[in-house]
C-alpha cells in the first residue's frame, strides 16, 4: 500500500467519515447510518484450497472494512482505494465479497455445531438452517485518478459477440458481478457531505482551475483550518500535492504557526504562480532569443550575398578585363608576325572582325 492510499484509507478508517461517506453516496446525504452503528472488522480474509493433493492459501486483504448494524440494515462495507486503474478490478472485489460471504458461512457452521442445533439431513449437509441469512456486503472502489477507463462488471470483462443473436440469449444466464466505482475528483452533489469529505471533494472538483480552487479556499477558511492532520493529510493526498503541501505545512511549525490547510493551499496556489511566471519568462526569453537568432542570420545571409555579388561583379570585371587586354596583345604580336599590320587597326575598332581574328588565332 502506497503512502497516498495509507493517508486516505486512515482517515476512512475513522467510523465518523466513513459513515458520512456512506450516506453521501447511498442515502443522499440522510444520516441513516451513524458512527455508533459502525464496527471495524479484520482486513484479511481467506480460505484454504486443496490444489493437486496440495493446500493453497486463497486470500485478500481490503483496505478499509466496516460492520454496520441499525434498526434499518446490518451490512458489511468495503473499500477498495485506487490510486490507478485495476482492469480485473470486477475479478478482485468478487473475490473479496465472495471470501466474506464464505467467512460468514463458516461462523454460522461452527455456531451450529457448537450448539447442536442442526437436525435435518439437508442442515447436516450443508451445515446451515433454512432460516440462516447471510450479511450483505457492499464493496466500494474509491478512485482518486482522473478516470476510471476500466470494467465497471464482470459482463464488461467477457469476451463475447454481443451482436451474436445466440450469445444474447446466453448472457443472461452468465452471472454479472457490478463495481461500484466512486471517482472522487469527478463526485456530484458534495453538499450531502457533512464532515471534511465535503470540502475535499470541492476542491477536487475545482483542482483544474487553480482561479476557483483558490476562491473557494479563501471563502471556506473556518471549514479547512478545522481539519486535523490526519484530514490534511489526507486531502493532500488527493489533491496530489501531498509532498509540496506537507513542506508548506512544515514551514508553518518552524516558523511557531500553526498547521492550517488553507494557508497551505493558498501558498501552494501562489508558489505555483510564482512557478508559472518563472517558466513563462524563460521560455518567453529562450522563443526571443531563438527567433532573434534566426532573424539575424537571415539579415546577415542577405547582406552577405549582396556584398559577395558585388564582390564577385567587381573581380569579374577586373578579370575581364585583364583577360581582354592579354587576349588583344597576343592577337596584335600574331598580326605584326604575319606581317598584317593592316588589320591591327581594323580590329581595334572592329568587334566582328576581332572574334573572327580571335578564333582563327585560337585565342
Amino acid at each position: 500500500m502506497g503512502v497516498i492510499n495509507t493517508d486516505v484509507n486512515t482517515m476512512l478508517a475513522r467510523p465518523a467519515i466513513f459513515a458520512d461517506l456512506v450516506n453521501g453516496l447511498l442515502h443522499g446525504g440522510e444520516q441513516v447510518l451513524k458512527p455508533e452503528d459502525l464496527t471495524p472488522v479484520p482486513i484479511w480474509n481467506g480460505i484454504v484450497v486443496e490444489v493437486n493433493g496440495r493446500r493453497k492459501a486463497v486470500e485478500k486483504t481490503g483496505d478499509v472494512r466496516m460492520k454496520a448494524e441499525n434498526d434499518i440494515y446490518t451490512v458489511s462495507f468495503f473499500d477498495e482505494t485506487q490510486t490507478k486503474v485495476d482492469y480485473g478490478m470486477p475479478v478482485r472485489c468478487m473475490l473479496i465479497d465472495a471470501l466474506e460471504y464464505y467467512r460468514q458461512i463458516r461462523d454460522m457452521v461452527k455456531e451450529h455445531k457448537e450448539k447442536e442445533e442442526l437436525g435435518e439431513s439437508e442442515e447436516l449437509l450443508s451445515g446451515l438452517t433454512k432460516e440462516d441469512r447471510l450479511r450483505p456486503v457492499v464493496n466500494l472502489v474509491l478512485y482518486l485518478g482522473d478516470k476510471w477507463d476500466g470494467s465497471r462488471s464482470l459482463h464488461e470483462m467477457l469476451k463475447l459477440d454481443r451482436e451474436n443473436e445466440k450469445v444474447k440469449e446466453l448472457l443472461p444466464h452468465i452471472a454479472d458481478y457490478r463495481l461500484n466505482v466512486v471517482s472522487v475528483r469527478a463526485m456530484e452533489h458534495p453538499e450531502r457531505y457533512k464532515s471534511c469529505l465535503q470540502q475535499i471533494f470541492c476542491m477536487l472538483r475545482l483542482s483544474e482551475d487553480k482561479d476557483r480552487l483558490y476562491e473557494y479556499v479563501r471563502s471556506h477558511e473556518e471549514e479547512l483550518n478545522r481539519m486535523d492532520s490526519v484530514e490534511m493529510a489526507a486531502a493532500f493526498a488527493m489533491l496530489g500535492e501531498q509532498k509540496r503541501l506537507q513542506k508548506l505545512i512544515e514551514r508553518q511549525k518552524e516558523e511557531g504557526e500553526e498547521p492550517k490547510v488553507c494557508k497551505a493551499i493558498s501558498d501552494l496556489i501562489l508558489d505555483g504562480e510564482k512557478r508559472g511566471e518563472k517558466r513563462g519568462r524563460e521560455q518567453g526569453e529562450q522563443i526571443g532569443e531563438k527567433r532573434g537568432r534566426k532573424q539575424g542570420e537571415l539579415i546577415g545571409e542577405k547582406r552577405g550575398r549582396k556584398q559577395g555579388e558585388l564582390i564577385g561583379e567587381k573581380r569579374g570585371e577586373k578579370r575581364g578585363e585583364k583577360r581582354g587586354q592579354e587576349r588583344m596583345a597576343s592577337l596584335i604580336m600574331a598580326l605584326s608576325k604575319n606581317q598584317k599590320d593592316d588589320l591591327i587597326i581594323r580590329a581595334a575598332s572592329d568587334s566582328v572582325l576581332r572574334r573572327k581574328l580571335f578564333k582563327e588565332y585560337n585565342l
